[in-house]
């Protein structure tokens, strides 16, 4: 049994009842009362005390990816993944010039859920995708092998991380759900079905009519599992992290605003996506649109 007075899980406001028939309800703070007392199951909890353990094969697996540099052989065959042909859209190369300075874009840089109907062009949208989620213009050579970075850090360079987007009034791509592809620079159809935009989220505080975009994070654990084991998760939620600030900034600075949301419907997104559910989650999401 964990001592949690000694974890240092305690405060003035926890409230410990041993009333087993009612262990859950609507206020958070009885719930998490009971999470500490061990009356109701967390798996974020299971999560978090399992990271006092490692396992040897983990550190293994690490030394392995480092020592042979595997991870750069990987990177190098990732274009490979990518589909090209009639139905991918080539994105515009050339990217729309940052104007703002990096200080005054993180001063206005805010989230915003209500937007007005407004067309997002093509060119802005490329640029967005571009600096967001895209390939920078560094690159690692290890002998014969040229590893791509990206506008993000990555654990392991590994990018187990797949960006979607559900188009809802961008010019020149019907409203539906495309991947994008960094290498390219090009995003590929998945579900062009007409389809509930509302059911994505949970609640109504989002104005889903009017945003341009919107974002899907995608985790696969296989890509990083085998070297990082049971750290993966961890990585992978700090690296989306990372790239929806970046998809803040890139918004903030060309006159839009963006709004991270962790309140969506995680089984109709996947759904949709087609993904199993199993190795490939929908973790996180973001918005894009004109504030209103």
């Amino acid at each position: 049994m964990i001592d949690y007075e000694k974890k240092g899980f305690y405060n003035s406001h926890t409230l410990f009842t041993n009333d087993f028939s009612n262990i859950s309800n609507s206020n958070n703070k009885h719930i998490y009362s009971q999470i500490m007392f061990g009356n109701m199951h967390s798996p974020m909890m299971d999560y978090l005390l399992n990271l006092n353990r490692q396992n040897l094969n983990d550190f293994k697996s690490i030394l392995f990816f480092n020592e042979t540099n595997l991870a750069s052989q990987i990177n190098e065959a990732k274009i490979a993944e990518e589909i090209l042909n009639s139905e991918t859209i080539i994105l515009k190369k050339a990217a729309k010039k940052i104007k703002p300075n990096f200080s005054t874009v993180v001063e206005n840089r805010h989230s915003s859920r209500n937007f007005v109907k407004e067309e997002l062009d093509q060119l802005t949208f490329s640029t967005i995708l571009k600096y967001s989620f895209g390939l920078s213009n560094r690159k690692l050579i290890y002998g014969d092998i040229v590893a791509t970075t990206r506008h993000y850090s990555s654990g392991g360079g590994l990018y187990p991380v797949d960006i979607y987007i559900y188009s809802n009034n961008v010019s020149g791509l019907t409203k539906g759900l495309y991947k994008y592809q960094p290498y390219s620079h090009s995003i590929y159809p998945i579900n062009l079905e007409d389809m509930n935009e509302n059911a994505f989220f949970i609640g109504d505080s989002i104005d889903v009519g009017n945003m341009n975009f919107c974002v899907f994070f995608e985790y696969s654990i296989n890509k990083n599992y085998i070297k990082y084991g049971e750290l993966s998760l961890l990585n992978s939620l700090v690296e989306i992290g990372g790239i929806s600030h970046n998809f803040d900034l890139v918004c903030a600075s060309l006159n839009y605003t963006s709004c991270p949301i962790a309140g969506f419907n995680k089984i109709e997104i996947e759904k949709h996506l087609s993904l199993d559910g199993v190795n490939d989650h929908i973790v996180f999401t973001n918005v894009c649109g004109k504030e209103y």
